[in-house]
């Protein structure tokens, strides 16, 4: 659009670019179409009396003899999520049973737990301090939850329910708020990161006449660890941290449905995130034993389906966005003459300029930084 009205045609032309309408092509004639999302408008007030130049791609709108429906897969990845907490929950119930252990073993499995309570509030507690009414309700289950830890730690169901409700997300929760969610529930990915085991103190017993028996740490290469009792520890502490890892990755899929993908790039990170930790957390759990009680709806499928519904959501959410990529000057060059050297020409140089903002003059980007760029391949 050039001229001094330029403005007046602008708002035209924007105001007839929804929904279907005839296209004139120079070449095929008049074709049905729509245009194709959304479309970026550069203007400039100096050229020819101003100018707006619309940047357009349009599809072909075929006739559809029935409505044809969109799949609503971020609705389906949250609902996946939430029967993979679900499935967590009664696997930890079923799991989770301190009265045939060793009274020691009960006592290092709970301080763990309480441990990876406070590691978990670490995590997402900065991030729900600042979310109003919704803030004081977890601050207050987390309260109930320190408090009342002895008497939680014999009811594996109770104890469930108070640790999933850190992992709740606000009704109306925001775009970059989720963003701040998903950090924190990443930070939960690896509990044996975040608490680590430590090895259990053992007597350590003198040679014969050399002194009286004392306790204390000893070394791992003298720590007996096929003893039964061994053998419960380990397993305790796998299921807790299987549980918390659970409701993490399933928190992390939830918060995702929400997030706003900003470009290929950052599809793939969310996309590697969610295949790694759900790919590890099936395959150590795919050799642990089976509960003696078996659990009201299997972890295994519930898992492997929120797997694949997250996964799904985010390819079809990221499919039509550009790829990043970076390219580094050795020498000072004109913003333009790298757009040329990149595309074929020099009309992407704003583009270049928006995107690395340490260019301080057109003429001058300096060598030896990566500079962000969009692919066109």
């Amino acid at each position: 659009m050039v001229g001094d009205d330029y403005i007046e045609q602008r708002e035209a032309l924007r105001d007839v670019l929804t929904g279907e309408g005839i296209l004139v092509h120079p070449t095929a004639g008049s074709i049905r179409v729509f245009v194709n999302g959304k479309f970026p408008i550069k203007e400039n007030l100096l050229d020819e009396g101003g100018m707006a130049r619309f940047d357009l791609v349009f599809v072909r709108a075929e006739s559809r003899r029935y409505p044809a429906g969109i799949e609503n897969t971020e609705s389906e990845a949250e609902d996946a999520a939430e029967d993979a907490i679900e499935a967590a929950m009664d696997d930890f119930e079923a799991s989770f049973d301190l009265d045939s252990a060793a009274g020691w073993v009960g006592e290092r499995v709970g301080l763990r737990m309480f441990d990876s309570i406070g590691a978990v509030w670490s995590q997402v507690g900065p991030v729900i301090g600042s979310v109003g009414e919704f803030a004081s309700g977890v601050i207050g289950q987390y309260q109930e939850l320190r408090q009342g830890f002895d008497g939680l730690l014999s009811s594996a169901v109770n104890l469930a329910a108070g640790i999933s409700s850190l992992f709740t997300l606000p009704a109306d929760l925001t775009p970059e708020r989720a963003v701040l969610f998903q950090a924190a529930f990443s930070g939960l990915f690896d509990m044996g990161a975040v608490v680590p085991r430590n090895d259990f103190d053992v007597a350590v017993v003198p040679p014969v006449g050399a002194g009286l028996v004392m306790f204390g740490s000893a070394k791992p290469d003298v720590i007996v660890g096929d003893t039964a009792a061994r053998a419960d520890l380990e397993r305790l502490m796998a299921i807790g941290d299987q549980f918390i890892e659970t409701l993490a990755v399933a928190a992390y899929v939830q918060a995702g449905t929400v997030v706003e993908i900003a470009d290929y790039d950052a599809g793939i990170t969310m996309r590697r995130a969610v295949h790694d930790q759900c790919t590890r957390l099936i395959v150590e759990n795919s050799s642990r034993a089976a509960p003696d009680a078996l659990p009201a709806t299997a972890w295994h499928d519930a898992v492997s389906t929120m797997h694949a519904a997250a996964l799904k959501d985010l390819q079809v959410r990221s499919r039509d966005l550009v790829r990043m990529t970076t390219y580094t000057p050795q020498a000072w060059q004109p913003v333009w003459y790298i757009s040329y050297r990149l595309f074929g020409t020099a009309d992407y140089a704003d583009e270049i300029l928006g995107l690395n903002p340490h260019i301080r003059h057109p003429l001058l980007v300096p060598p030896g930084i990566p500079l962000r760029v969009l692919r066109r391949d």
